[in-house]
C-alpha cells in the first residue's frame, strides 16, 4: 500500500475535502434559499453552495490524483501534521470568532480576530530578529492595529454596502 501512495497527507486531505463536498451536495438539510425559483437560478443560496461544493469535489479529485504514486517510484511520505503555536492560535481564534460573532456582533469580533492573527504572524516573522526579543515593537503594533481597523471597515463596507448582507 505504501508504494501506491505518494503522500499520506495528500490522501487524507483529498478524503476530507471529498466528504465535505459530497455532504454539501447531497444532504437535504443544507439551506437552499428561494424555493419558488423567484429571481432565477443565481438568486438562490443553493446555487452557490452547489457551485462551491462542486469546485471542492474537483479539487479533491486532483488532490487524490496527486496523492497516488502512478510510477511506483520515489519515496512514500507518511502522515505528518505540523502543529505550531500559530496553527493552534489560529484555530482557537476562528472557533471563538464563530461562537462570539452572534453575541458580540461583526465589528468587535472581526477587529479582535484581525489584531490577534496579524499579531501572531508578525511575531512569527520577528523570531529571527534579535532586536525584537519575542515582542512586537511599538511601531509594528500600531501598524497592526491600524491595518486591522482599516481591514475591518473595508470588510464591513463590502458586506453591508456592496453585497447588501445583514451582518450580526
Amino acid at each position: 500500500m505504501k508504494k501506491a501512495i505518494r503522500s499520506t497527507n495528500d490522501l487524507l486531505l483529498a478524503g476530507l475535502m471529498g466528504c465535505i463536498s459530497l455532504f454539501l451536495l447531497l444532504h437535504k438539510g443544507i439551506i437552499t434559499g428561494v424555493e419558488n425559483g423567484l429571481g432565477g437560478y443565481w438568486a438562490q443560496a443553493s446555487s452557490y453552495i452547489r457551485l462551491l461544493a462542486s469546485v471542492l469535489l474537483g479539487l479533491s479529485v486532483l488532490q487524490l490524483i496527486f496523492a497516488i504514486n502512478f510510477k511506483s517510484a520515489g519515496e512514500h511520505k507518511g502522515l505528518s501534521i505540523p502543529v505550531s503555536k500559530e496553527v493552534i492560535i489560529t484555530a482557537v481564534s476562528l472557533v471563538l470568532y464563530a461562537l462570539l460573532l452572534p453575541i458580540l456582533t461583526f465589528f468587535p469580533c472581526t477587529l479582535a480576530l484581525n489584531v490577534i492573527l496579524c499579531g501572531t504572524y508578525a511575531m512569527k516573522e520577528n523570531e529571527g530578529n534579535p532586536d525584537c526579543k519575542g515582542k512586537l515593537p511599538k511601531k509594528q503594533l500600531i501598524s497592526i492595529v491600524i491595518y486591522s481597523v482599516v481591514l475591518t471597515i473595508i470588510l464591513w463596507l463590502l458586506f453591508t454596502e456592496l453585497l447588501n448582507c445583514v451582518l450580526p
